[in-house]
């Protein structure tokens, strides 16, 4: 599977729609010897309960100017969580299934 397979995707929790895949988060590891950059690995996906296309950052701290394309983004990405990837009970052709008891976490990146 591709990671761009993920996108617009439909989720589930307990069977209900609670949104679809708007984002992909990764962790980029600091490196090994021998290698220029670590190898990335998926941290979890950012859903969004409408099909909203990708934010562009905007939905990550601190990113305030263009003033009125962040705010256009912010409006457009209300109500969106981050949901790490262990979270995920399955990924199938008709959406991804949470887990009963999944957290929602902040889309915005800690400092």
């Amino acid at each position: 599977m591709f990671l761009g397979d993920l996108l617009a995707r439909p989720v589930l929790q307990a069977g209900r729609r609670v949104g679809y895949v708007a984002d992909v988060r990764l962790v980029v590891p600091r490196h090994t010897p021998g290698q220029r950059v670590g190898t990335p690995r998926v941290y979890g996906v950012i859903v969004c309960p409408r099909r909203t296309g990708s934010f562009m950052g905007f939905e990550r701290t601190g990113v305030r100017e263009p003033r009125l394309l962040a705010r256009f983004f912010e409006w457009r990405a209300r109500g969106s969580f981050l949901v790490l990837w262990d979270d995920l009970a399955a990924v199938a052709d008709t959406g991804v299934e949470l887990r009963p008891q999944t957290r929602r976490w902040s889309p915005a990146l800690a400092d």
